[in-house]
Formats: structure tokens, sequence, C-alpha cells
């Protein structure tokens, strides 16, 4: 199945691998050489069309190297839980990322039907068990900006910056630059 889905989706270095696992999984692992992972259950699933948009916005993640990129939003913020701008922010780029990357399948579609009826779908069948590893996901998140973009594209996402969670962390921010000049003074 790996070596038929990579032809299919004209890989040829086997970015794409097949699992045998009945749950829907739709994941792209990987720090430097992303690969995309695809469930058995998710295949038997999806229609051609379906897969392919999948295939398409795990694409993407790969592509734009994000299970990297949201490993290091995720250690970051907690590791400087303290600074607690840092979760909106890495919560913020995980609902970009999924929004851009069903973008980037229905471009390559033309058509937003199959992205749509593949998350359906997905949803339907039910939410699978969390993992504990970075991973950039089909559909764990931020589904309801998600549906709302596939509904209607022209819709601007809105962003409400927590003003008291900035102002706390830039207070917090200056404290500790002003510790270290004093500490190396």
């Amino acid at each position: 199945l790996t070596k038929e889905l990579n032809e299919l989706f004209s890989n040829t270095n086997e970015d794409v691998i097949v699992v045998s696992y009945p749950t829907t999984l739709a994941i792209t692992m990987g720090f430097f050489k992303p690969r995309i992972i695809i469930s058995t259950g998710l295949i038997n699933l999806l229609t051609d069309e379906e897969l392919n948009a999948v295939l398409a916005h795990e694409l993407y993640h790969k592509n734009n190297r994000d299970p990297l990129k949201m490993f290091l939003l995720s250690l970051f913020s907690t590791t400087f839980r303290y600074i607690p701008i840092l979760k909106w922010f890495h919560q913020k780029y995980r609902i970009v990322q999924e929004v851009l990357a069903d973008e980037y399948a229905i471009e390559r579609q033309a058509t937003s039907a199959s992205l749509s009826s593949a998350l359906l779908k997905m949803l339907k069948v039910g939410k699978k068990e969390k993992m504990p590893f970075t991973y950039a996901s089909f559909a764990d998140t931020s589904v309801n900006y998600r549906i709302e973009y596939l509904l209607n594209p022209l819709t601007e996402l809105k962003w409400q910056m927590p003003w008291r969670d900035a102002i706390l962390s830039i207070a917090i921010f200056i404290l500790i630059c002003s510790i270290f000049i004093y500490a190396l003074a």
C-alpha cells in the first residue's frame, strides 16, 4: 500500500507511509525529514478524491516542516510557562497552519468538496486517543475554524489578542532581562 500510494501521489522517495491501523489516522511526523503517515482505516473510509485531498493537506505540513515548528512552539510554551502569551501564540499557530493546509489542498483539487467530506467522515468516526509525540494531524486541530473556512472561504478569521497576557508577558520578560543585566554587571 505504501508503494501504491507513493506511485499514485507521484512520490519516488516514499514520503507517504501506510500503517496497518484500524483507526483513521493522517499525520505528518519527523523533524528534519517529515513523512506522511496514513492508516489503513483511513484508506478504507475515504474515496480516492477524499484521500487525495487529505494527502495534499498533509503534504503542505510536510513541505512547511510543521512538526518541527509545532514541537519548538510547544517546547517554548511549556518551558517558558511564566510567559503566558507563548501558549496563546502556539494555539493560534496550529489553527492558522491547519487553515493554510486546507487552502493548499483546495487549490490543488480546485474544489473544497473532497476535503470537506473527508473531514466530516473523520469527525463522524470519532476522536482517537492523544498521542505522546509531536505531529501535524488532519482532524485534530481547529475543526470549527476549518469548517467555517470550508463553508465560506471569504470569511476572515478574527483573533482576539489577550492584552492582559501580552502585557504580563512583556513585564515578566523585562523583569528577567533586568535580573540578567544586574547579575552580569
